[in-house]
């Protein structure tokens, strides 16, 4: 046998891993062990725990180096870039929204939960309606069906024509998905607008009642109301 397992530690005593001392050919028996390497076998290494030669023997000591801690009091995260024990006052445990730590562990906030459910919900019912409101409406103006766009320069453009009394050919989809501009008459550019604007305030209207619904759950600190009322929960 010309070689031998040794084992590798870094410049803390920290093992790394294993290599190979050769023998000596110059004495029998000796083996010439690289630097920073032990012959002694380090221990079974745990989950979260690293392996110190302290010269003499195998320590395990707590390792969470490259793992992300979570400040208990802000929640604010590291990732741990030395060996030891966690810092003070920080935990691995992930917090969820609006938890805050206490017992040693994270609980829920009910208020600060309720809160930050409140918010993200009412910004959610908001995008519901704009994107609704621009996202086009259908329109018997022409006698059948058409679907009209209206972003906000189609709304614009709708509402300058239909003021003024203006005829002519205005752009819209058939049923089949295909666009034109179709002559259209004043009054049918009117109802054309008229149409939409009883599809917008009917949107507003709903978004608005969402508001007073979302507004109460929160008063009463009802976070399963809260959850539930979303832009579908409610038909225009």
């Amino acid at each position: 046998m010309t070689i031998k397992i040794v084992y590798q530690t870094d410049h803390l005593g920290i093992y790394v891993g294993e290599t190979v001392a050769d023998a000596s050919p110059l004495e029998p028996g000796v083996w010439l062990i690289p630097a920073r390497c032990v012959e002694a076998k380090p221990p079974v290494i745990p989950e979260r725990k690293a392996a110190l030669w302290d010269g003499e023997r195998w320590q395990l000591i707590d390792s969470y180096q490259g793992l992300t801690a979570y400040n208990t009091q802000t929640r604010a995260s590291i990732v741990v870039d030395r060996l030891g024990a966690l810092p003070a006052g920080y935990t691995l445990e992930v917090p969820g929204p609006g938890q805050i730590w206490a017992d040693d562990r994270w609980i829920d906030d009910i208020p600060a939960v309720v809160e930050l459910r409140y918010q993200e919900q009412l910004q959610a019912v908001n995008i519901a309606c704009q994107r609704e409101i621009t996202g086009g409406f259908w329109s018997t103006a022409l006698g059948e069906r058409y679907r009209y766009t209206s972003e906000l320069d189609d709304q614009v453009n709708l509402t300058g024509m239909a003021v003024r009394g203006l005829n002519g050919p205005y752009a819209c989809y058939d049923e089949q998905g295909s666009k034109a501009f179709r002559p259209h008459s004043a009054a049918q550019l009117r109802q054309v607008s008229d149409e939409f604007t009883e599809f917008k305030m009917l949107r507003l209207q709903k978004v608005a009642d969402l508001t007073v619904q979302l507004q109460v759950a929160r008063l009463a600190q009802d976070l399963g109301a809260i959850n539930a009322l979303t832009w579908e929960s409610l038909s225009v």
